[in-house]
């Protein structure tokens, strides 16, 4: 039978609260805007994404098989109640808090891309190179921002990006050296790093004149001592896992807008910002008293 909101909302809001896409009380049989939302979201999360935690808070991820095949809108059809009633009888819930938050190195981010930033941290540092802390900036707390560069979406928000030293940009301890990489998709940056043997055991050697940087704080073009040099930005983004960003437009006047310090985890992109906080447990109600809309909630991250 097709659902009919004059009497079985009730129930329909019954399920999306077990679920976890409607609060606790919210089964009041009034078919509204929130219940559409709540039942829009969770198919969107069954038709995008593994992830799932069961009724113990414990991940219980599907594979791509399970994910849903109906439309991503906020109408209850059949196959909407027959996805509902999979998760309810495999004990799925909506995995808020999926991930946890860990500290290590200096950086605190979601659990998985803490490993593999660690993991890629020690590998550059076998070669010669460094990607250690202090680091600019990793998980950022949530909030709208109004700092120039800033995003009220960032990764760094749900703990899947990470800043690196802008310090060692430029003197006294000058060892990132950050190169134009203008390309037909966007204003990149490749940073040298300056090996840490200079004996021709490590990295690319470059003669006086040959390896060209912007100085951020000169706002010129220089050339780098004659030395030994690492591709730093290859290093980390050569397995897929992490990548760089643009510069924002006017970088030129405002080195914020620059991010040559930035990199994100590439992997598993949810759809919209609201999607990426719930894996690492921030609520609706957390978005909505920080200040987003429904709007901001349904944009996509980053």
């Amino acid at each position: 039978m097709p659902f009919d909101p004059k009497t079985d909302a009730k129930k329909v809001q019954g399920d999306l609260i077990t679920l976890g896409y409607l609060p606790k009380g919210a089964d009041d049989g009034k078919w509204g805007d929130g219940s559409k939302r709540a039942v829009k979201r969770f198919k969107r999360r069954a038709a995008t994404s593994v992830y799932r935690i069961n009724d113990a808070g414990a991940p219980a991820d599907c594979g791509q098989a399970d994910l849903f095949t109906g439309a991503v809108d906020d109408t209850v059809t059949d196959p909407t109640l027959a996805e509902m009633q999979k998760w309810i009888t495999r004990k799925w819930k909506a995995p808020l808090g999926r991930f946890k938050l860990k500290t290590q190195g200096g950086a605190t981010l979601r659990e998985d891309v803490s490993d593999a930033w660690q993991s890629l941290a020690t590998k550059i540092k076998g070669l010669g190179a460094t990607i250690d802390g202090p680091y600019g900036d990793s998980k950022r707390r949530l909030a709208k921002v109004t700092k120039v560069g800033a995003s009220s979406f960032s990764f760094h928000i749900v703990g899947r990006a990470v800043d690196l030293n802008q310090g060692l940009g430029g003197p006294p301890d000058h060892r990132y050296y950050v190169a134009k990489d203008f390309i037909a998709t966007g204003n990149f940056w490749r940073i040298w790093c300056k090996a840490e043997k200079q004996d021709g055991t490590q990295g690319k050697e470059f003669k006086k004149g040959e390896l060209e940087y912007w100085s951020f704080w000169g706002k010129t073009s220089q050339k780098a001592p004659a030395g030994w040099y690492i591709d730093l930005t290859t290093k980390i983004t050569e397995d897929g896992k992490f990548e760089r960003i643009k510069a924002h437009t006017g970088w030129e006047d405002n080195t914020n807008k620059s991010e040559w310090w930035h990199f994100q985890w590439v992997a598993d992109k949810q759809a919209t910002f609201e999607d990426e906080c719930e894996l690492i447990g921030i609520t609706s109600k957390e978005l909505k008293d920080a200040g987003y809309s429904e709007t901001d909630r349904d944009r996509a991250p980053g």
